[in-house]
């Protein structure tokens, strides 16, 4: 037991340092190291969790390289990850809800990370792990299915309702098309030309990306596209922007400050035990069906690049074992 937990908290035995995956100052790729870390204690409020599986997401490379300096904490070295599921070792003694042993699944507290062998949880945004859900599941709730639910809720669309997503083939992009479809949206995927079949699956017109697509959007749209997301951002939001007749019906992960620029913008998170709650209950539920992928802690790196490099299919999830 490490013997800086409090003595007042509830414990299991935990080590006193543990793996972990992330970068000690803000670049590219090779910022990204494996070190050894002390195990963390938790604070008033928190829970310490055993990390068994993480979620990948594009969002964690912005954060590496900074591109959330300022309105993201970090503290450095930082592991990389922003979701995970778990079993509570340790809980501070006003935590009340939780006891040492429970499975749960959320995203960890401020200026901490996921990609590690532990991480701390704020008890309040903590939810149990379904018991007709997998940890691996579970650990792509919180952003991927959180996301998609998040951004379904904030748009307005009614069924039979044209609705495009672009960069359909990702965890958020693929989760979106789902729920979207589970509410009778007509949904338009946009993908890679390898991933048309797979699009498809999740109920959307599968439309392939590249020169062109705006124009195959249209035709495979069959009426007026009335709400878009955009997971890819650049160049390519510049001709989402041409397709739906109402700015404020466009949200883009990618790029929101863009978006912003023309009335549409990113869509807010609703990081708590409820929403996340919600989240899991689609996947209970068989609303959403995430795309898992899961590779071991030893290929973090390689898997970082393969989202990096805009190659990933759904959701890449780390799974952790001794």
């Amino acid at each position: 037991m490490d013997a800086s937990f409090p003595a007042t908290a509830g414990t299991s035995a935990a080590p006193a340092t543990m793996r972990a995956f992330g970068f000690a100052r803000y670049g590219g790729p090779e910022v990204l190291e494996y070190y050894s870390a002390p195990v963390p204690t938790p604070g008033p409020g928190q829970l310490l969790v055993r990390v068994l599986a993480c979620g990948l997401n594009p969002a964690d490379i912005k954060v590496r390289a900074g591109k959330r300096a300022g309105v993201f904490d970090v503290e450095f070295p930082m592991a990389t990850g922003r979701e995970l599921a778990g079993t509570v070792v340790a809980l501070a003694a006003d935590v009340a809800d939780f006891t040492v042993g429970d499975v749960v699944f959320g995203s960890p507290s401020a200026g901490v990370g996921s990609l590690a062998d532990y991480t701390l949880l704020d008890a309040a945004d903590a939810v149990p792990v379904p018991p007709t859900l997998s940890l691996v599941q579970a650990a792509c709730v919180p952003v991927a299915v959180g996301t998609a639910l998040d951004i379904l809720d904030h748009l307005i669309l009614s069924a039979g309702d044209v609705f495009v997503v672009i960069g359909a083939g990702g965890g958020v992009g693929s989760a979106a098309c789902q729920l979207a479809a589970s509410r009778r949206v007509r949904v338009v995927g946009v993908a890679s030309a390898g991933k048309q079949d797979l699009v498809a699956g999740l109920g959307a017109v599968p439309v392939a990306s590249g020169d062109g697509w705006v124009e195959r959007v249209r035709a495979a749209a069959g009426a007026p596209v009335v709400a878009l997301l955009d997971m890819v951002g650049g160049d390519v939001l510049h001709g989402a922007l041409d397709l739906c007749g109402d700015e404020t019906q466009v949200v883009s992960i990618a790029d929101p400050v863009q978006a912003g620029q023309v009335g549409g913008g990113g869509v807010t998170r609703r990081r708590t035990r409820e929403a996340y709650a919600t989240a899991a209950q689609l996947v209970v539920d068989g609303a959403v069906r995430p795309l898992i992928r899961t590779e071991p802690f030893s290929h973090a790196a390689e898997a970082y690049a393969e989202i990096e490099r805009g190659h990933a299919t759904g959701k890449i999830v780390v799974a952790l074992t001794s």
